[in-house]
């Protein structure tokens, strides 16, 4: 039996964010040899939504970057902020003028200015294409996403904090403050002005949550793919027996894979799926 991770942004969904036809159709044969199918994503868990990823015949999720591990439709792992660190992180972004959203199991709190700037971003990536403006508002509305004056630091865990830094220098003075108990991820391009990304607890990686489903089922690292696109999905990269990663990714990344896959609109994990056999 193999046990198969698939990142989804960059991975299962393309530009379009639905998984073709095809790809699906190729996990549907997978899981039908037995083999199990694992989601392995930064998202949190309400944001597993949109185009059709509810089609994916998985048998459980990780979400949050290893924060939560479900198997089976049963959380076996659920891990959350120290609330003194968490109190910090917050006034540290909110005295750097650095926007921001708490990813928690039921809902996403956010300060303002977080939806203006991914509209703006999608906007340039897309235009005014209508199909995707619906896809982004339904997205957002299934996310449950809340203003910060919502949440309550000693009723609701947090498990991974989204940022968005305006001012590069700004953010990059507090860096130093974040590096001793999380891990920092940028998503922005070298040379931007904004900086956007994530901090995840630190030993709470994807990789982790991956050794938690095989301790839960009884697998092993031998029998263990990964499929990804960015340094978020590095260590499960570094951790499985095989890699698989976009022919777009960083060559850090690539150099941990035996396998690269092309666009996944054009049915690149599909073909992927085939190769490996």
């Amino acid at each position: 039996m193999k046990y198969l991770f698939f990142d989804v942004d960059g991975t299962l969904f393309g530009k379009s964010r639905y998984v073709t036809e095809r790809t699906i159709e190729e996990m549907q044969k997978i899981k039908k040899k037995g083999h199990k199918i694992f989601i392995c994503t930064g998202r949190a868990p309400v944001s597993i939504v949109g185009g059709n990823l509810e089609r994916v015949p998985a048998d459980g999720f990780i979400a949050s970057a290893g924060g939560f591990v479900s198997v089976n439709g049963k959380y076996i792992f659920k891990n959350y902020m120290d609330t003194t660190v968490l109190q910090e992180v917050m006034t540290l972004f909110m005295n750097h003028k650095v926007r921001f959203a708490l990813e928690t199991e039921n809902a996403i709190y956010q300060t303002p200015g977080i939806n203006e700037y991914f509209d703006a971003r999608h906007q340039k990536e897309f235009g005014d294409n209508p199909e995707m403006k619906r896809y982004f508002e339904v997205r957002r509305q299934k996310e449950n996403r809340l203003p910060m004056r919502a949440f309550n630091v000693s009723e609701t865990g947090v498990t991974k904090i989204a940022f968005v830094a305006t001012d590069r220098y700004l953010f990059l003075d507090i860096v130093k403050y974040l590096v001793d108990h999380f891990n920092v991820v940028t998503f922005s391009k070298k040379g931007s002005k904004i900086i956007d990304g994530e901090i995840i607890l630190k030993d709470c990686t994807k990789a982790d949550g991956i050794k938690r489903v095989l301790d839960e089922l009884g697998g092993s690292v031998e029998d263990t793919i990964a499929f990804g696109d960015s340094m978020n999905d590095y260590q499960m990269i570094d951790l499985c027996h095989i890699g698989v990663v976009s022919k777009k990714a960083s060559d850090k990344l690539k150099k941990l894979a035996q396998y690269q896959f092309d666009d996944p609109d054009q049915d690149g994990i599909a073909k992927a799926l085939e190769q490996l056999n």
